[in-house]
C-alpha cells in the first residue's frame, strides 16, 4: 500500500473505533451500527484494490542485461542463469511468494512463472519479454497480446545495440501508449572504459542524442531516456555520477502508487470515503458548539455562584430568631464554669426560666427544623443555578442528548444528600466543643474574687489590732490571736453586720459572674452561627468546584471526542 491508502486505512479504522467507544448524540444505535458495518466494508474494497499489482514488462535485444536489471529493481537475485527458456518465445513471469498472479495469459502464449522472497518487489511483477530479435514473426503476435496484461514497458538496450533497426520495427508494433513507454540505455558504464570522464560524458552525449533522435523517428516524440548500469546499481553500494538506476526503480514504483490511486479513484472509493467521513460532520458540529457552551457555563458558574452564596448566608441569617437563639442556649448552657455565689444565682435563675420549657426542648428540636429549612433554601438555589445553566445552553442550540447529560449532571440529589446531617453534625460538634473546654481563666478569676472577699472579712471580724500585730510580728502565737478573735467577734453584732456585708457582697458577685457567664454564652451563639453560615457557604463552594470540575471532565471528554473525529485523514487521492 502507498502512504495515502495506508492513512485511509488508519482513517477508517480509527473512524470505527470512536463509533464502537463513543456515544454520539446524533447518531442512533443502529446508525451506529450502520457505520460500523459500511467501514467495513469500505476496508474490503480498499484492500482489494491495494491488492493491484504493477506489471513490468522488460523487452530488450539478446544481452542486453535484462535479467541483471530485474535482479537490482527486485533488490535480490530473483533471476539466475538457470531461468532458462523452454521456447525462444517464451515469457518469464517473476512474482512474490505472496503476491497470485492477478492474469492468466492466453493458451497460445508460452510463459513460465518463478517466485522469489524479495520484500522491495512485493507488489510489482517483472516480465522477462523474449529477445525481439529472436523472435519469430509468427510468435510476435503471441508476444504483442500478452502486453495488454502490462502496465509499463521498459524498452532495454545498450551503447551497441540501440541502433539496431529490429529494435524500432518491433517498437512500432506495440499497441500501448507512448506513455507507458521507458527507455533504458544499459551498460552506460562502457563509455567510460579506457577514457577520461570528460571524453565518456561526450560520447554518452552524442549516444543519447542520436538515440533520442532514432526515438523521434518512430513517432516517440518526448522519449524518457535513462543512462544506466543495471550492474552497478544490483552490485555495488555506491554509483557512479552518471548512473540513473535510481532514478529508474523510483520512477517504477511511483507507477506503482499512481496505479493504486488511479484503482482507487475508478472504484470511486476516494468519494466514499469522503461521504464516509461525512457521517461524522453532524456529530462534530454538535460537539464543537457544545464546547463554546460548556466554556461560557464554567465562566457563568464562577459568577452566580457567589451571588447565590450571598443569597443563601442571607436567607440562614433570616431564620436564626431567638427562638433558635434559645434553644442554642440550652444546649450550651453548662452553669457548671460558675462557682459559689455565682453557681447559686445560676442554679436558681435556670431552675425558675427554664421550668417550664425543658420538656419542650426534650420532645422538639427548633434546630432541627431550621437545618430542614436552610436545605429547602439550599435546594432552590441549586435549582435556580440549574435553570441558569440550563438556559444557556438551551439558547445556544445544544443537542438535546447533551442537554440531557449536562441535566443529569446537575441533579440536585447528588449534592443535597445527607445535607441535613451534616449541618446538625456540625453543630453538634460546636456544642460538644464548647462543653469540653475548661474556661480555666473565668473559674480562676472567680475563685480569686471569692477568696479575697472571704479575706476581707476575716480581717474585718479580727479587727484592726489583730491583723496589725500580725503583720508586725508573724508568729502562731498571734496568728492563734487572729483567729480565735475573728472567730469571737463572728457572733457580735459588728460581726453579724459584718457577716451580712459579706452575704450582700457575694451575691452581687455572683450575679456579676452569672452576668458574664451570660455573655460568654451569647458570645458562643454568635460563634456558632457564624461558623454554620460559614460551614453552609464552605458547602456551596464544594458543590460549585464539584459541578464545575464534572462540567469540565464531561467537556474534555467531548473534547476528545471532537479532536479524534477531526484528526481522521480526509486523504487527497
Amino acid at each position: 500500500m502507498n502512504d495515502s491508502t495506508i492513512r485511509m486505512r488508519d482513517s477508517i479504522l480509527e473512524a470505527r473505533n470512536i463509533v464502537r467507544t463513543t456515544d454520539f448524540v446524533s447518531l442512533s444505535k443502529d446508525e451506529r451500527h450502520h457505520i460500523v458495518k459500511e467501514g467495513q466494508t469500505l476496508l474490503d474494497k480498499l484492500d482489494a484494490v491495494a491488492q493491484k499489482y504493477l506489471v513490468v514488462g522488460l523487452l530488450g535485444g539478446t544481452g542486453v542485461g535484462k535479467s541483471t536489471l530485474m535482479n537490482a529493481l527486485a533488490g535480490a537475485p530473483i533471476s539466475s542463469a538457470s531461468h532458462r527458456r523452454p521456447h525462444t518465445d517464451a515469457i518469464l513471469i517473476y512474482r512474490h511468494n505472496d503476491t497470485p498472479l492477478p492474469f492468466v495469459p492466453d493458451s497460445e502464449i508460452a510463459w513460465q512463472e518463478f517466485t522469489h522472497a524479495g520484500e522491495t518487489a512485493r507488489q510489482i511483477i517483472l516480465c522477462d519479454l523474449p529477445d525481439y530479435d529472436s523472435l519469430l514473426s509468427e510468435h510476435r503476435r503471441q508476444v504483442l497480446g500478452f502486453m495488454e496484461h502490462v502496465d509499463i514497458l521498459v524498452w532495454l538496450t545498450s551503447p551497441e545495440k540501440y541502433g539496431d533497426s529490429s529494435f524500432y520495427e518491433f517498437l512500432k508494433l506495440v499497441p500501448k501508449s507512448e506513455h507507458n513507454f521507458y527507455f533504458a540505455l544499459n551498460k552506460s558504464d562502457l563509455f567510460f572504459d579506457g577514457k577520461s570522464s570528460e571524453e565518456g560524458f561526450e560520447e554518452m552525449r552524442k549516444v543519447y542524442a542520436d538515440f533520442q533522435e532514432h526515438l523521434r523517428k518512430v513517432d516517440i516524440a518526448d522519449p524518457v531516456i535513462y543512462t544506466i548500469s543495471a550492474q552497478e546499481g544490483f552490485g555495488e553500494p555506491t554509483l557512479s555520477s552518471w548512473n540513473q538506476f535510481p532514478s529508474l526503480r523510483q520512477e517504477i514504483f511511483r507507477q506503482r502508487v499512481l496505479k493504486e490511486v488511479k484503482n482507487i479513484k475508478a472504484a470511486n472509493l476516494d468519494k466514499e470515503y469522503a461521504q464516509y467521513l461525512s457521517l461524522f460532520e453532524t456529530e462534530l458540529v454538535h460537539l464543537e458548539t457544545m464546547h463554546g457552551i460548556l466554556d461560557h457555563t464554567i465562566t457563568m458558574i464562577g459568577t452566580t455562584g457567589g451571588e447565590e452564596e450571598g443569597l443563601i448566608q442571607e436567607n440562614i441569617y433570616s431564620v436564626m430568631d431567638e427562638n433558635i437563639r434559645s434553644e442554642i442556649r440550652s444546649k450550651i448552657d453548662n452553669i457548671s464554669i460558675l462557682t459559689g455565689p455565682g453557681y447559686g444565682v445560676a442554679a436558681l435563675i435556670q431552675q425558675w426560666k427554664y421550668r417550664s420549657k425543658v420538656q419542650d426542648w426534650a420532645e422538639k428540636s427548633l434546630f432541627g427544623f431550621v437545618t430542614q429549612r436552610i436545605s429547602k433554601v439550599f435546594q432552590r438555589r441549586l435549582d435556580n443555578l440549574k435553570n441558569k445553566i440550563m438556559g444557556g445552553i438551551m439558547r445556544g442550540d445544544a443537542h438535546r442528548t447533551m442537554a440531557g447529560q449536562v441535566a443529569d449532571i446537575l441533579k440536585p440529589e447528588h449534592y443535597t444528600k445527607n445535607f441535613e446531617e451534616k449541618l446538625e453534625q456540625y453543630v453538634n460538634n460546636q456544642l460538644i466543643s464548647f462543653h469540653k473546654a475548661r474556661h480555666f481563666l473565668f473559674r480562676t478569676s472567680q475563685y480569686i474574687v471569692y477568696l479575697f472577699v472571704l479575706f476581707g472579712l476575716i480581717v474585718a471580724l479580727a479587727g484592726k489590732t489583730a491583723w496589725q500585730g500580725l503583720f508586725e510580728n508573724p508568729s502562731l502565737a498571734h496568728m492563734l490571736n487572729f483567729i480565735l478573735t475573728a472567730f469571737y467577734n463572728l457572733f457580735s453584732p459588728a460581726g453579724l453586720a459584718a457577716l451580712g456585708s459579706y452575704a450582700l457582697i457575694n451575691l452581687l458577685l455572683g450575679f456579676w459572674f452569672y452576668r458574664r457567664y451570660r455573655n460568654l454564652i451569647e458570645r458562643k451563639i454568635d460563634e456558632i452561627i457564624k461558623s454554620f453560615v460559614e460551614n453552609v457557604g464552605e458547602l456551596w463552594q464544594e458543590v460549585i468546584s464539584h459541578t464545575t470540575a464534572t462540567l469540565k471532565e464531561y467537556d474534555r471528554a467531548l473534547g476528545m471526542t471532537a479532536r479524534a473525529l477531526s484528526e481522521l485523514n480526509k486523504i487527497d487521492t
